[in-house]
């Protein structure tokens, strides 16, 4: 007899109840239920908040299993691609895309997924044209933080510029 309570309690959680409403709020119900459905079914599987996901999926990555990129530009006055004392940083002079979002250098990039290769172009402005426009990178370890930094030259456009007024 026990069993068969439990059982019709059980049944009576998950049949759905059927509302006397009117026709035209019967209709409204619908067309909300159809819009949560269309909601609920955009997003990923993985992303639904159910109690199982909850309870044995794994805990997201915290920030020091992610990686770091640090970007930093130069202007290079002897064209060697080596960083030396006497040439300076470059400030708010190229940008770097990075996933479809554009980054003013120098740039700290957090949260880099872990064993993913990513691919880095940099585009220059009227004054200044970085040396090196793409870039691959590797998050091979957990928390690992890589540092880039790019060559810069001034722009042909630029340098006339530069030279018409000293003049």
């Amino acid at each position: 007899m026990q069993n068969l309570w439990i059982t019709v309690f059980c049944v009576a959680l998950f049949i759905p109840t059927v509302s006397s409403a009117a026709p035209e709020n019967a209709q409204l119900n619908q067309q909300e239920t159809e819009e949560s459905f269309s909601r609920s079914d955009a997003m990923p599987l993985e992303k639904k908040g159910n109690i199982l996901n909850i309870i044995l999926d794994k805990a997201p990555a915290i920030s020091t299993e992610r990686g770091t990129l640090v970007i930093e530009a130069f202007l290079d006055l002897n064209k060697n691609q080596q960083r030396d004392e006497a040439e300076p940083n470059l400030y708010d002079a190229i940008s770097c895309t990075l996933d479809d979002i554009d980054y003013l250098i120098p740039a700290f990039i957090p949260a880099l997924d872990y064993n993913a290769r990513y691919k880095i172009s940099c585009q220059g402005t009227a004054e200044f044209q970085p040396t090196i426009n793409q870039k691959n990178v590797l998050i091979a370890r957990r928390g690992q933080i890589i540092s880039l930094v790019i060559p810069c030259q001034r722009s042909s456009a630029a340098t006339v510029m530069s030279t018409q007024q000293s003049q």
